[in-house]
């Protein structure tokens, strides 16, 4: 099939990009519809994207052809909205598309309801305004009409694919044809790594963190955190791959406690192999970011990765974490006391399982959650008389 994919930001990683590849790798003609912002607010990053955000632009990147629509600079709604939609409607008849799967959230980015999509809700577009936003962050949410969008988009819908149970309850309310598809691992990357003796463990308390350095990641409690346990455990070392706003922070404070040996920063990896193999280096995995509305109605992609790689994980007590049951998880509660989080490192760092045990929740993870498998059940949720030719 010929299938547009609508992101619900500009970056090209998450679970978007997932679908997008494991689509791709299947056989389908996968078309992206991006466009740009000025994320990086400095003025060479402002003066940039003044000059480019309306110059339309198609190119090639992986398996994909990109679609980076005109726009606007910065925020128009009502002009840019009905910019997209033109252009969405455009390019569907010149490609003579099957299908739009989009996790599009705002007014900027809608769906004609007169094309058929599939709307893909992979977070609570509406909650990081509630939970975190200042009064301007609020009012941009309020402007973009994000809670509006989520609830018209589900409605036009064909059907909607929710990552979570929290997302599925929201979904079902306004479109019947709902249905719960989590996020996945790459099975078959996880695998070649897993055979590859070369990155198993050298040290058994050792911890790695990947994540989005967001203010919501408490990358800082956990360099105290791990920096307190070393009196227990000498050897301990976290590493930490990931980018964003906490960058900065996480450099000074590796420098200003002389932590180099112990604390390791690598920034982002992009590339999923060297990702899986950094993993694997490791004996436990960490997901602690804080629980609340927006992190509460994800799914634990980083929980299923590390379990197929076979890691002990220490997560918060999200509900989708919680609900997995995996007796290699120690979660914790930020209403259980300051040192919740240091008491959860601490009785994964001392528990000792057989191997096997594991190994049976990594069998699970990469046979139940296997992107080619949910890329399938999606899939069958396209009506044929939709399709015009069911190109395989």
């Amino acid at each position: 099939m010929k299938i547009i994919i609508i992101p619900n930001n500009t970056a090209m990683w998450g679970r978007h990009y997932c679908l997008a590849k494991t689509l791709a790798e299947q056989g389908h003609e996968i078309h992206y519809m991006r466009w740009e912002l000025p994320y990086n607010i400095t003025f060479k990053e402002l003066l940039r994207h003044l000059a480019t955000s309306l110059i339309p632009k198609t190119y090639a990147f992986e398996a994909f052809t990109i679609h980076k629509v005109s726009r606007l600079p910065y925020f128009w709604p009502v002009v840019n909205g009905w910019l997209f939609k033109y252009q969405a409607k455009k390019l569907f008849k010149e490609l003579d598309a099957d299908i739009i799967i989009t996790e599009s959230f705002t007014n900027e980015t809608e769906v004609p309801k007169s094309l058929p999509f599939i709307y893909d809700l992979a977070d609570d577009y509406a909650a990081p305004a509630e939970v975190y936003g200042s009064p301007i962050y609020k009012l941009a949410f309020k402007v973009l009409g994000i809670k509006k969008i989520m609830r018209r988009q589900t409605q036009n819908a064909l059907a909607v694919t929710a990552v979570s149970s929290t997302l599925f309850d929201y979904a079902k309310q306004y479109n019947d044809n709902t249905h719960l598809i989590p996020n996945g691992v790459d099975s078959d990357i996880i695998k070649e790594v897993k055979k590859d003796a070369s990155t198993l463990p050298k040290n058994p308390n050792s911890m790695i963190y990947v994540t989005g350095l967001g203010q919501w990641s408490r990358s800082i409690e956990t360099l105290q955190a791990v920096t307190d346990l070393r009196k227990d455990f000498p050897n301990l070392e976290l590493t930490i791959v990931g980018e964003g706003a906490e960058e900065n922070n996480i450099r000074t404070f590796i420098a200003e406690h002389n932590a180099e040996n112990y604390l390791h920063f690598p920034g982002v990896i992009r590339d999923r192999k060297k990702l899986f193999q950094t993993i694997n280096q490791h004996a436990i995995g960490i997901n602690i970011s804080d629980k609340n509305k927006w992190r509460d109605a994800a799914h634990p992609i980083k929980v299923l990765e590390y379990s197929a790689l076979a890691k002990k994980v220490v997560s918060t007590d999200l509900k989708e974490v919680v609900a997995l049951g995996y007796k290699n998880i120690f979660t914790f509660s930020d209403t259980n006391g300051k040192d919740a989080l240091k008491d959860a490192m601490r009785q994964a760092l001392s528990y000792n399982a057989a191997s096997r045990e594991y190994e049976a929740i990594s069998s699970h993870v990469l046979i139940k959650y296997n992107w080619n498998l949910l890329i399938d059940q999606l899939l069958s949720l396209i009506p044929e008389k939709e399709i015009k030719g069911a190109r395989k």
